[in-house]
């Protein structure tokens, strides 16, 4: 009976595993080896040759088998097949199992790296590394860029089962110098001579413009917004002597500090341009103060003087107290006296500089790769990116690879002031460059390589360099933190040493538990976020730096989330809806679709082309960012004569005596009580009397009694003012320095 019952039992095991679907047979003696053939029960296997279609499940035979006394008859029923190739496996693992865990568990690490990095490292995703990372506090902030710590790296590598090994200092590969450098000085008899550049400063409508306008015949001022110079501009003049000149237009106004700075440093000559009527200025001074710093010679215009109120002695002697020694007062600067407008003095001028050229032996190597820099820089929507660069050394033509900053050029067309085309430029040369595949900063230096893959390789080594400057950064300030909240942590955990350990526990949170409310309150802050656009990058670069003075962050935070050269696109309207901004346009364009959107996202577009008119409206836009302020008027005044009480219910209420001596009282106005200039009660009219009656307003001159509303203390000699509440917008307390 228990040989039958067991049959039974295995077949039903087969037919199981019969109705499993494979792609071999297997017949029913090789799917059960080991099996016992009954000898001393006298069990049998049936069909032992009976094809099966697919794989037997060793473990579901012997669930099938169960715990009967059958199942001890069969120690090793399993798949022939399966255990083969199990086998195998353990076999091949066996063979070299150090060697396998080793390479396994192996992970290159250095003392800083970012989630990126670590992640290919370790051969894993961003994802598992912010799941080893969980249980920190700032986990939110983790991002692709973050760079982690030693400990960091050593507590995630070590959760996913693996060994950091330290990367040995002689075993980092030292990266090679691939920058592209300036080249060693030339030899002085191959010099030739080159016209000089002469930079144009001073102080705002001075007449600087009006200069260049007459020395080479043309009308610029006329066509500058508000009659004022935003830009530096390169004009080569050519005099009435026959000698070249290439002049340098700077901004005088305050905004345009850098711009200046930038102008003499790249010049020969400086003319600083004061006007006779007005004298030393502002930045008149800060003109000088550049030129010093450069080494380079000045020679001093006084414009203006065909006015009535001209006084160029008096602008003499203005010069002579900041340290410029003219010829007039023994002295090596040259002064000459002019007349922009009326083109009086020019030729004086003019042979001035030449003279100054000539004892300066300006000469230039207009052979060899070229050497330049980047005056100005804008992007053009017909041309692309456009950049006016001023020749130093070398002679610059169609086809050359040009490098500036992190940006590069093969050179597609070259362009003089007056819009023609250039073939060639030598130094002093003035042109604007098209063929830049990004926009180039203004004042950077341009050095020309010999191909297209040597220009990647430069601006790419470039790359590579800022950004471990940057992460060298990050790490300065993620050390500072970490040190500081170790810091708070060790002085909390000493203050809490001698509390029980749920006394400690409940400290700990209490100290560092999240405070939403706060973030919440945060949130609710005045803020302003722009974005500018303008027309070249020394507009930009001018609104920034103005903008670096911004010292009014209590009131009103002002934060800037993109500034770019260039036309106002749909992205610029796209950021500032999403930050609740407003998008600053500054000498540029905004076209229709782009208004378009703007007015479908409720996103202010402001243009400007005066700087100071910008600066004006954005500070407006501030104040109106500020809550309204409460201004008290006080309408009326009332003298305490003196102080009784009444009883109201089981309440004595202090009730006042009063003579009105200005304006009227009035019940439905909030009342203040001084004592001695002070404050000391704001509240409610509870009672207003005449006599016996109950009044709403009492005039000057007359009696009253007055109570107020849970006011516990008046004394005789208080004054009882009636006020209303106006509200009045702040206006923000920032000068931009104009």
């Amino acid at each position: 009976m228990s040989a039958l019952c067991s049959t039974l039992v295995l077949r039903t095991g087969l037919t199981l595993c019969l109705r499993r679907q494979a792609a071999t047979t297997r017949t029913l003696s090789t799917c059960f080896q080991g099996f016992p053939h009954g000898k001393k029960s006298g069990d049998t296997v049936e069909n032992s040759g009976t094809v099966l279609k697919s794989p037997c499940s060793c473990s579901s035979s012997l669930r099938l088998l169960g715990s009967g006394s059958y199942r001890s008859h069969f120690p090793r029923i399993h798949c022939s097949k399966g255990y083969a190739k199990k086998q195998a496996r353990t076999e091949r693992a066996s063979a070299h199992p150090a060697d396998q865990k080793v390479r396994k568990q192996q992970v290159p690490t250095r003392s800083h790296m970012t989630v990126r990095e670590l992640a290919q490292a370790m051969g894993k995703t961003e994802d598992h590394i912010y799941e080893c990372l969980l249980d920190r506090d700032d986990i939110d902030d983790l991002e692709s860029k973050t760079v982690l710590d030693a400990v960091t790296i050593r507590e995630v590598v070590k959760i996913s089962g693996m060994v950091a090994v330290p990367m040995r200092e002689h075993e980092e590969k030292k990266k090679e110098v691939k920058d592209a450098v300036r080249r060693p000085p030339p030899d002085p008899s191959a010099l030739v001579r080159r016209p000089p550049v002469v930079t144009i400063m001073g102080h705002v409508d001075h007449g600087k413009t009006t200069l260049l306008d007459s020395l080479r015949k043309s009308h610029i001022a006329a066509g500058e917004a508000g009659g004022i110079t935003q830009h530096i501009g390169a004009f080569s003049v050519e005099l009435p002597t026959g000698e070249r000149i290439t002049f340098l237009d700077t901004p005088g106004h305050a905004a345009f500090s850098a711009l200046r700075a930038r102008g003499a440093l790249v010049t020969d000559i400086v003319v600083l341009v004061v006007a006779a009527d007005d004298g030393v200025m502002e930045q008149t001074l800060e003109s000088i103060k550049h030129a010093k710093a450069a080494n380079v010679p000045i020679i001093v215009a006084i414009n203006k003087c065909d006015k009535k109120n001209a006084d160029p002695e008096v602008v003499m002697r203005e010069l002579l107290s900041h340290g410029m020694e003219l010829e007039e007062f023994g002295g090596d600067i040259q002064s000459v006296k002019i007349s922009a407008l009326k083109g009086q003095g020019l030729t004086e001028l003019a042979e001035a500089i030449v003279t100054q050229a000539e004892v300066m032996e300006v000469k230039g190597d207009n052979t060899g790769p070229v050497e330049a820099t980047v005056i100005e820089s804008r992007t053009d929507k017909g041309r692309g990116s456009v950049a006016t660069v001023v020749i130093q050394r070398g002679t610059l033509r169609r086809g050359c690879y040009l490098v500036a900053g992190t940006a590069w050029a093969k050179v597609r067309a070259m362009f003089g002031e007056t819009g023609q085309q250039v073939r060639e430029a030598p130094p002093s040369t003035p042109v604007e460059v098209m063929g830049w595949k990004d926009l180039p900063s203004a004042g950077d230096l341009i050095l020309e390589v010999q191909t297209e893959s040597r220009a990647h390789e430069v601006v790419g080594w470039r790359l590579e360099q800022k950004k471990e400057q940057k992460l060298a950064e990050d790490q300065v300030e993620i050390d500072r933190k970490a040190k500081e909240h170790l810091e708070h942590y060790q002085a909390v955990r000493e203050a809490t040493k001698d509390l029980r350990r749920w006394q400690q526990k409940k400290a700990k949170y209490e100290e560092f538990k999240p405070t939403p409310g706060s973030e919440k309150a945060k949130s609710t802050e005045p803020e302003l976020n722009i974005v500018i656009r303008g027309d070249v990058f020394g507009s930009i670069e001018a609104i920034m730096d103005t903008l670096a003075s911004y010292d009014c962050e209590e009131d009103c935070k002002l934060k800037v989330i993109h500034s770019d050269v260039g036309a106002i696109t749909e992205s610029d309207v796209e950021m500032a809806a999403a930050f609740d901004g407003v998008v600053y346009g500054f000498n540029t364009k905004v076209p229709k679709d782009v208004a378009k959107l703007a007015e479908q996202k409720n996103v202010p577009i402001k243009m400007h082309k005066i700087i100071y008119r910008l600066f004006e409206d954005l500070k407006d836009e501030l104040s109106a960012k500020l809550p309204t302020k409460e201004e008290l008027d006080i309408k009326g005044s009332a003298n305490v004569l003196q102080v009784f009480e009444v009883t109201v219910g089981k309440k004595k209420v202090p009730v006042a005596g009063c003579r009105v001596t200005q304006g009227e009282m009035d019940k439905r106005r909030d009342a203040l009580l001084v004592r001695n200039g002070e404050v000391i009660f704001r509240g409610s009219v509870s009672s207003l009397k005449h006599l016996k009656d109950d009044v709403w307003t009492v005039r000057q001159e007359m009696e009253c009694g007055i109570a107020l509303h849970k006011c516990p203390d008046i004394r005789h000699g208080d004054v009882i003012q009636s006020f209303e509440v106006n509200e009045v917008p702040q206006t923000i307390d920032w000068n931009p320095g104009f």
